[in-house]
């Protein structure tokens, strides 16, 4: 992909984050039924790692914490650093002529699916 496809790709990304961020806060998930229904808790009656999400990112918006923790704690403590890894991936799309995926060391990657699975396993053994 060239420098100036990549450059417009990242900007149509990060306009379409940018609407739905708006849409998520314009609507909140708690009073609309549009937003679709996790498949793994539709199918399995089991809340997977990213169920309550949306509802977090809304509490998030509104500054409610509290609310978001609640509704997806692994979701607000990833968030930080999954902000900061996609505005690198931004930042190199939009300078650098040649792009190059953020490195994340191996140990991170496997704290990271571990803590995921120990929230799924946790979430669904001990309910709030």
């Amino acid at each position: 992909m060239g420098y100036a496809a990549r450059r417009c790709f990242a900007n149509a990304i990060l306009f379409a984050c940018i609407v739905a961020a708006y849409l998520v806060f314009r609507f909140p998930p708690e009073a609309n039924s549009f937003y679709p229904r996790c498949p793994v808790f539709t199918l399995f009656n089991v809340l997977c790692p990213g169920c309550g999400a949306t509802r977090a990112i809304a509490s998030l918006f509104r500054g409610n914490l509290t609310d978001a923790l609640h509704f997806n704690a692994l979701i607000v403590v990833l968030l930080p650093f999954l902000s900061v890894f996609f505005s690198v991936c931004y930042w190199r799309a939009m300078l650098k002529s040649q792009f190059n995926w953020p490195i994340v060391p191996q140990t991170w990657l496997g704290l990271c699916l571990a803590l995921v699975l120990v929230f799924a396993v946790a979430r669904n053994l001990y309910p709030i």
